[in-house]
């Protein structure tokens, strides 16, 4: 079993060692885990990446491509279609790993679907989220890509493509929620955050939001159904 962690990330290479360290320090078996990177080739830190990068690659399963800037909901996409695994968790460039074995915790919840038709969310550190059971960061399967045609839905820009995702997983009774799998997250409001909180995008991904619900919701429910057995 693989599972590839997706990562759109510009101009924060600091945060590379302490994702990496902590991804690969806490799974069950490193071999198990890819962490994927998608660099924008305008980053006024691409030198930053390109020096650190490699070095993590000496010890670690890490891989990037380095390509022309772009919304993180097409990165986070293009990323899951490039490697060959059976899981894929949508991710930010802070988050943390927290949890010992968690890689073996996400791959043991196949017992519940064998058939792979299902998305995992998990514990993100934020009080109100997790009392909600909130789908943060989806995992979702390579069948569940398989299914739909895509691993999330590429009409969003970069907010509520995770709601979505969620909602089309508890509309068929496919979603597990991972109490006791901290993969701590943290919304950061630099320069690189900002650029997807301006107001126009969070009503682009709303509208989307409010049509996907509408028109296709019950066409991508219906190609979900007719995977799983």
């Amino acid at each position: 079993m693989k599972i590839c962690i997706c990562i759109p990330s510009r101009g924060r290479p600091e945060f590379l060692e302490r994702l990496v360290k902590t991804a690969f320090s806490t799974s069950a078996d490193p071999k198990n885990v890819v962490i994927k990177y998608y660099l924008n080739d305008d980053d006024e830190h691409l030198d930053r990446y390109k020096k650190i990068l490699p070095k993590l690659q000496k010890r670690y399963n890490v891989e990037y491509d380095i390509g022309p800037d772009q919304n993180t909901v097409l990165s986070w996409n293009k990323i899951a279609e490039s490697v060959d695994a059976d899981y894929f968790m949508l991710a930010g460039d802070e988050i943390q790993f927290c949890t010992q074995d968690w890689d073996q915790k996400i791959f043991d919840t196949k017992k519940q679907f064998p058939d792979g038709v299902y998305c995992i969310s998990t514990n993100d550190g934020r009080a109100s989220r997790v009392s909600l059971k909130m789908c943060v960061q989806p995992i979702v399967t390579k069948e569940w890509a398989q299914a739909l045609g895509f691993h999330w839905s590429p009409m969003f820009w970069h907010w509520q493509v995770d709601m979505y995702t969620g909602q089309l997983a508890k509309s068929i009774n496919r979603f597990i929620f991972l109490d006791d799998v901290v993969i701590e997250m943290k919304k950061i409001k630099d320069t690189t955050g900002l650029r997807n909180r301006k107001k126009g995008v969070f009503i682009r991904d709303e509208y989307v939001l409010d049509k996907l619900q509408k028109i296709y919701f019950e066409f991508d429910k219906q190609r979900l159904l007719g995977a799983c057995r």
